[in-house]
């Protein structure tokens, strides 16, 4: 009889390193779309005195990430494209530019994990 026995232990380590690795590169490519999408998002927001844009956040919320505007018309305004605003601002103004602009959120995730290898 023949037995063979493997240390696995510094592979396991090296897995371990690895996946803590994915989930800092993880949580800045997140933090950096997110800015990223308010920063886009500021500039379609409805404007009049500026209160509405001045409530956008781009936030870690546990393991996600949030980003959004918080007035009590924020959900209102972005959910009626229909509304007539000034100066070309429109509803819709976080969504379009999450939709509108995927490859640039793929490639700042792709950037932030290319890092880690």
């Amino acid at each position: 009889m023949f037995n063979i026995t493997l240390d696995t232990s510094g592979f396991e380590k090296v897995l371990d390193a690895l996946a803590k690795g994915v989930d800092k590169i993880s949580d800045q490519g997140l933090n950096e779309m997110g800015d990223e999408l308010l920063r886009l998002s500021v500039k379609e927001v409805p404007h009049d005195e500026g209160i509405l844009s001045a409530s956008g956040v781009s936030q870690k919320d546990g393991k996600d990430w949030e980003v959004g505007f918080h007035t009590p018309y924020a959900a209102r305004l972005h959910e009626h494209p229909e509304y007539r605003f000034q100066k070309g601002r429109k509803g819709k103004y976080l969504e379009d530019p999450l939709k509108h602009n995927l490859s640039k959120w793929l490639q700042i995730y792709a950037t932030n994990l290319r890092g880690l290898f």
